[in-house]
């Protein structure tokens, strides 16, 4: 029954975040310049803080299969709580896509292969034509630094207060630098989803074509903070 509850918490609060961050990153469309980039961060930083303020106490409030994997790696997970967290983190982040495809039907003359779902990119998928390199590069670390951030504010309980606002402050940062170049990821679960559902909807798969790297980048980024917070701690 507690996995269970864990479970669901990381489900829902997947969704939260996939849904708020996605759906603003759709009506806000980044090409429109600064404020639209400063309002998709705030929107995607803003979500995990109410995320991990309402469900944090019950699953840790990762959302995020990179944040899991991190947490596995230090040893605060074990395989089946991993593999139970990044399937919840899946379905919840589906459900969010879904619930903005949902939307967008409703809203007269829009073509969702057109605007899309807020799905990740490279190449021609991204606003500044980033390249494959650039975007594997990026990815890995900014969430290399996404995650040592919240594996440092997690390590203790008397940081639980102000945990939230700076995990969340910390995925706003990151995509204020990510947004033009990739779009920004940082989260498998976030990019799989809307690739998935656009390639499903509209048959336009170029996303789904590409996901790969926003999959494998944050698991290595991921792979890279552990191995960072795990040398300043040496001594524990």
């Amino acid at each position: 029954m507690e996995n269970l509850r864990k479970y669901l918490a990381e489900c829902i609060g997947t969704f939260f975040l996939v849904f708020v961050g996605t759906t603003t990153a759709v009506i806000f469309n980044p090409k429109a310049g600064i404020p639209s980039i400063v309002g998709i961060a705030l929107a995607f930083g803003l979500a995990l803080m109410m995320v991990y303020y309402t469900f944090g106490r019950f699953s840790g409030g990762h959302v995020n299969p990179a944040v899991s994997l991190a947490k596995f790696f230090d040893n605060q997970l074990d395989l089946p709580e991993l593999i139970g967290y990044i399937i919840a983190q899946i379905v919840g982040a589906i459900l969010g896509s879904l619930a903005l495809f949902v939307i967008l039907k409703n809203i007269p003359n829009v073509q969702i292969s057109v605007y899309g779902l807020g799905a990740n990119g490279f190449g021609s998928q991204s606003s500044t034509n980033f390249t494959l390199t650039g975007a594997l590069f990026t990815e890995i670390i900014l969430t290399a630094m996404f995650v040592l951030v919240v594996l440092g504010v997690t390590s203790k309980s008397e940081y639980n207060g102000i945990g939230g606002f700076v995990i969340g402050l910390a995925l706003t940062v990151v995509h204020l630098i990510g947004i033009p170049l990739t779009g920004t990821s940082v989260n498998p679960a976030r990019s799989l989803a809307p690739a998935l559902v656009l390639a499903i909807s509209t048959g336009k798969t170029v996303a789904l074509s590409q996901v790969w790297v926003f999959i494998v980048a944050p698991l290595i980024g991921a792979l890279l903070a552990t191995i960072i917070w795990k040398a300043f701690n040496l001594d524990k």
